[in-house]
């Protein structure tokens, strides 16, 4: 006898998916506001030895979920998991979208979400697609289509410097801060056993996460450093990763309502 088909997982009350279309059409015209949907941005690429493929998306999506629970204006779209990635494709596994294309689908997305009457909010999880949020907002915004995005990490630098041991050189990828979040939210996907000893080698523009240099050149990670780790993940810790997350979604949700009040007038 056959045995039946595992159930789907069903994901939870915040998912802008699990709403029919009739749900929508009700829903973004509820409320005083235009409601959000939150599209979570990430990649597939190389994270060092010892983090999965899937870091940048996955973790994306868990603060943007937790970020609208219990927020009745706010739903979660389904991740966008494929970014920007060129500068880690000597790396086996990197699936990188151009630049152009990256800030095409965002813009055709966030239209979507815009014409059906909801406030696009793009939560991002990837250094790389920064500079192409930011060219597809403006893009939207030329369009007379007002739409927001910000990267998460960008919002606790202070509660990294915290956290962590040295989170000025400790982060930048598949560093202290992605290694320590991960093991909080995903822990058994961390191989503790091959996380690289050491930090990064002397690099200029400086490579870390918080530096904000003043000038900015393209190069490949393995130019940086032939593991293609940027910071010193050995620095992570379970507990500074619960820390981590729970300031991320706090600041997230609090941006969010923030850019609801600010932007999400409707029309008259």
């Amino acid at each position: 006898m056959n045995e039946p088909a595992p159930a789907l997982p069903i994901p939870p009350g915040s998912s802008f998916a699990l709403m029919t279309s009739p749900d929508t059409e009700r829903h973004a015209t509820a409320g005083v506001h235009k409601p959000v949907v939150i599209l979570p941005l990430g990649a597939v690429e190389q994270h060092g030895p010892h983090l999965p493929l899937g870091v940048d998306c996955w973790l994306a999506e868990a603060v943007a979920l937790a970020a609208a629970e219990g927020q009745a204006s706010i739903r979660v779209a389904e991740p966008f998991a494929y970014g920007s990635s060129e500068h880690h494709r000597s790396f086996s596994g990197t699936m990188s979208l151009s630049p152009q294309i990256f800030i095409a689908v965002l813009v055709d997305l966030c239209t979507c979400l815009a014409e059906d009457g909801f406030l696009p909010v793009m939560l991002n999880g990837h250094g790389g697609n920064r500079a192409a949020i930011q060219v597809a907002i403006t893009t939207l915004g030329k369009r007379g289509i007002v739409t927001a995005g910000f990267s998460y990490f960008d919002l606790i630098a202070d509660v990294a410097a915290q956290a962590l041991p040295d989170a000025a050189t400790g982060t930048g990828h598949a560093c202290a801060l992605e290694t320590s979040l991960m093991m909080h939210v995903l822990g058994d996907s961390v191989r503790r056993d091959l996380i690289p000893p050491g930090g990064t080698p002397p690099s200029w523009p400086d490579p870390h996460l918080y530096a904000a240099p003043v000038v900015t050149v393209w190069r490949r990670f393995e130019a940086i450093r032939d593991n293609g780790v940027i910071g010193t993940p050995s620095q992570a810790s379970a507990q500074a990763g619960s820390r981590l997350f729970i300031a991320a979604v706090e600041r997230s949700r609090a941006a969010i309502l923030n850019i609801q009040s600010e932007f999400g007038q409707r029309n008259a």
